[in-house]
């Protein structure tokens, strides 16, 4: 998933635990496999290429995800963002220098894309459209995961931050995970958490003197400008997490409306002032 993975169970059966371990890396790689827009060779991929495909199970249930994220966050979280990413230098990893001044093209003109799912797990994207999965995807991934390794005392799979956590720790005791914003910020304790950070500061680059990073702003086609540089959220679920995370990023505090009750989140503006939303 291009960034680093951490994953534990806590178990009286090694034997068992360590089978454990082993499906949910192999997991993960299943995901990547699928779902990785930097494999030429992975679902997503081959269906970026072609516009059509007989959808695995991977691949067709992170469209109908993505889909349904971007109607719930009324068309801001858009999959569709792979071209203002790569005008704005970001292809086939961050870039390392400075790309110059890039003009956004605007914004992602609305489109109901229930219509890309056919009979049968075909998609089918329109000419033009490619996809980035990577925040769903990710997502996804965890969850699948941590189901590798349900039926013991306590698990945790954390990738690139993003963490879910079951049971107990190695001590007996609720896990505590913290809000990391450059610096330890908060903390979120429990038996079942599941938290997400977006940030505009990790996956950033210089263009034309201005800060670029990978967070697009449908309504702009640029990268997002908001007052918000982190957004720490525990939820439900870590799909849930995720887009929460990328909303308050990308509309700021007052995002925090459109969650449950059972939400909470920690951000840091720009002026490095951090809040608890709860």
């Amino acid at each position: 998933m291009g960034t680093e993975a951490r994953l534990a169970v806590v178990t009286d059966d090694r034997g068992a635990g360590h089978a454990a371990l082993v499906r949910a890396v192999e997991d993960l790689k299943d995901t990547e496999k699928a779902l990785s827009r930097f494999w030429r060779h992975s679902d997503l991929s081959r269906l970026n290429s072609s516009g059509k495909a007989l959808a695995g199970e991977r691949l067709l249930t992170a469209v109908e995800t993505a889909i349904d994220a971007y109607e719930w966050s009324n068309r801001l979280l858009d999959p569709r963002v792979i071209a203002p990413l790569e005008r704005f230098g970001y292809r086939d990893g961050v870039p390392d220098h400075d790309v110059g001044d890039i003009e956004a093209t605007g914004s992602l003109s609305p489109v109901d894309m229930r219509g890309w799912v056919g009979p049968g797990g075909t998609l089918s994207l329109p000419d033009g459209v490619r996809l980035d999965l990577a925040g769903v995807g990710k997502a996804l991934g965890i969850g699948w995961a941590a189901a590798c390794l349900a039926g013991h005392a306590g698990l945790l799979v954390d990738v690139g931050g993003d963490v879910v956590a079951l049971g107990v720790d190695e001590r007996g005791e609720p896990w505590r995970v913290l809000a990391m914003h450059e610096e330890p910020v908060g903390e979120f304790s429990g038996s079942s958490l599941a938290v997400a950070t977006s940030t505009t500061r990790k996956r950033s680059w210089r263009a034309g003197g201005e800060e670029a990073h990978h967070i697009i702003d449908s309504r702009t086609g640029a990268p997002a400008r908001g007052d918000l540089q982190y957004a720490t959220v525990a939820a439900p679920t870590i799909l849930e997490a995720d887009l929460a995370a990328k909303l308050l990023v990308l509309e700021g505090k007052a995002a925090f409306e459109r969650f449950g009750e059972r939400h909470r989140a920690v951000v840091t503006d720009r002026r490095g002032k951090t809040e608890v939303l709860a």
